[in-house]
């Protein structure tokens, strides 16, 4: 017997040669595609809490305080003034006023200052107050929650 020689192997495709190029760029496009996301998302977690911190900080270097007048039929007025800074805000709080019976009624008030203005005068209108059934009699007034915000 003689041996033979082995049948002529029939020529390989493109892809049978190349396929361990293909998957391994296939997977770099994914790792890459996926961890800039994620760096991209690092970046997002680390940067917005910083730039919320920064607007609080600048909120915190505005100031101002509210003084309320006696109420009336109109309701009553109340004198916002900044006491410190000098950038636009608003201003807002709750006005809770005690009656000679010992009812509470309570009204909320918002008011703007530009920038460089220093006071601004805000009516709270009187129907705007809750509880006012139980109040015989203003007696005292007192500003609660006051809240000053960038604008």
């Amino acid at each position: 017997m003689t041996p033979q020689p082995p049948p002529p192997s029939a020529p390989q495709g493109w892809f049978s040669q190349n396929w361990k190029w293909v998957v391994g760029i296939g997977c770099a496009i994914v790792f890459f595609c996926c961890g800039g996301l994620g760096v991209f998302g690092l970046i997002g977690v680390a940067v917005v809490p910083e730039i919320e911190q920064a607007k609080r900080e600048a909120a915190s270097l505005e100031k101002a305080r509210v003084d309320c007048g006696t109420p009336g039929p109109g309701g009553v007025d109340c004198e916002v003034k900044r006491t410190a800074g000098s950038r636009s805000i608003s201003v807002c709080w709750d006005l809770e006023i005690t009656c000679e019976n010992g009812g509470v009624m309570t009204g909320q008030g918002c008011g703007a200052l530009a920038e460089g203005v220093a006071q601004a005068t805000v009516n709270l209108a009187a129907e705007g107050f809750s509880n006012q059934e139980a109040c015989d009699a203003p007696k005292r007034g007192a500003v609660k929650n006051l809240e000053v915000t960038l604008e």
